[in-house]
């Protein structure tokens, strides 16, 4: 009992410190504490103070709402990375996953062919990778979902149409190992 309460104690005391205000915490910091969600609800914050001056801290804000995967408030950021060269490249990855959402969208929705689409490879992002399966396999679609096959994976996507949302489930064995929401 004793080893059991010593235990909790260390856990408590060694426990990630949340700040309350993390209003005055730098970009850099948020960042390497995972707190993407409050960057990327926070961007037009980040956009005015540094539109045109710090494209690198406005891309760490981009990447950490790619690391949610909301897609759409990326775009905020994508199109204010326009003045360096680093800036565009990262205004031009961010919309072709965006890009490529609407097509796996539209390929879900209404068939529509994606072989003759030629987009960015993008094998960084399971987004990207699924995108590039679909194209290959050309699986059947129904009740909205696609079933594909990656090696020993069985990858489900399906496109929520009231959310706005791709879902991608793999499954390894029968059992799900990890699922994405791209937003």
């Amino acid at each position: 009992m004793r080893f059991f309460l010593v235990a909790i104690l260390f856990v408590f005391l060694n426990a990630k410190q949340t700040p309350t205000d993390l209003g005055d915490k730098s970009i850099v910091y948020l960042f390497k504490h995972n707190y993407y969600s409050y960057l990327c609800t926070h961007r037009w914050k980040y956009i005015n103070q540094y539109l045109g001056k710090r494209e690198d801290l406005l891309s760490v804000v981009a990447y950490a709402c790619l690391k949610k995967h909301y897609l759409t408030y990326a775009l905020d950021l994508a199109k204010n990375l326009r003045y360096t060269k680093e800036g565009r490249a990262n205004s031009t990855y961010i919309i072709s996953l965006f890009t490529i959402k609407n097509f796996l969208a539209r390929y879900i929705l209404d068939n529509f062919d994606l072989t003759s689409l030629k987009l960015p490879d993008i094998e960084s992002d399971d987004l990207g990778k699924v995108f590039n399966l679909v194209k290959i396999q050309k699986p059947k679609i129904v009740n909205n979902k696609i079933l594909l096959k990656n090696n020993d994976l069985n990858i489900s996507v399906n496109y929520n149409l009231k959310t706005n949302e791709i879902i991608i489930k793999f499954f390894k064995n029968g059992e799900l190992i990890k699922k994405d929401r791209y937003w």
